[in-house]
């Protein structure tokens, strides 16, 4: 009986472990690194933001963001000032361990530079 105990309880602990996994930081910031990365791949977030179109740019990264993860995104010009005039965050509030990306992109057409910082958080 006690093995049978001990077993079970093994059985019990092991999703809640993977679950832990899943909300790790490191997950998390990998995975904002990447949706920062593609839509730079032909430079979209760069001619996004000279657009100053917030509202394409929040659509885009909450379709590509998974389910449970709420964002906060602030573009900043070579000048260190915020550029957005509209909050760009999607997914509710943040959580208590949230993940900052910084990212340099740079606009094609104008040549003009921009840090981009994307604020991760697992919602629970």
């Amino acid at each position: 009986m006690a093995a049978t105990i001990v077993f079970s309880s093994l059985l019990v602990s092991i999703p809640i472990n993977e679950l832990e996994n899943v909300y790790d930081s490191r997950n998390l910031r990998s995975i904002g690194l990447n949706v920062l990365v593609e839509l730079d791949r032909d430079g979209d977030l760069g001619r996004l933001i000279a657009q100053r179109n917030w509202t394409e740019l929040s659509r885009r990264i909450s379709i590509m963001l998974p389910l449970g993860v709420s964002y906060n995104l602030t573009v900043y010009n070579e000048e260190g000032k915020e550029v957005n005039s509209l909050p760009i965050s999607g997914g509710g509030v943040l959580g208590e361990d949230i993940v900052s990306i910084q990212y340099l992109v740079v606009e094609r057409t104008n040549l003009r530079f921009y840090v981009v910082r994307l604020q991760l958080a697992w919602v629970r």
